[in-house]
């Protein structure tokens, strides 16, 4: 189960209900996620840039870096003044749903581990 920061529950009751434990794999290895599922408004798969490395180091895999920089647009249509330039590469598994190749862009996405948008 993912586990929900207490001050997300008591601010945003709501988004348990779009919470899901995901896994990401590569080769023989697997690391497992909580991701917050967005489909409406995130164009683009994003993962926290602090779990980066983490992630890189056990799946055995490196960041990609973009060859066009890609900027995020908030909530509110505003763009945010950070610069996307790296992205990294792996396998996802969803309640034994298995997408190949999948593309996360590397971000600092507040108190998500990582943003689904649709598959």
């Amino acid at each position: 189960m993912c586990k929900l920061n207490e001050f997300l529950l008591e601010e945003n009751y709501f988004e348990k209900l779009f919470l899901i434990n995901i896994f990401l794999n590569s080769q023989n290895q697997s690391f497992s996620l909580c991701s917050l599922i967005d489909s409406d408004s995130v164009t683009h798969m994003l993962i926290h840039d602090n779990l980066v490395n983490r992630v890189c180091k056990k799946l055995e895999i490196q960041s990609i870096s973009l060859t066009k920089e890609k900027l995020i647009r908030d909530y509110d249509e505003k763009i945010f003044k950070k610069i996307i330039i790296h992205k990294i590469l792996f396998n996802l598994i969803i309640e034994s749903h298995k997408k190949l190749t999948v593309s996360m862009l590397i971000f600092n996405i507040d108190h998500h581990e990582v943003i689904l948008s649709k598959l």
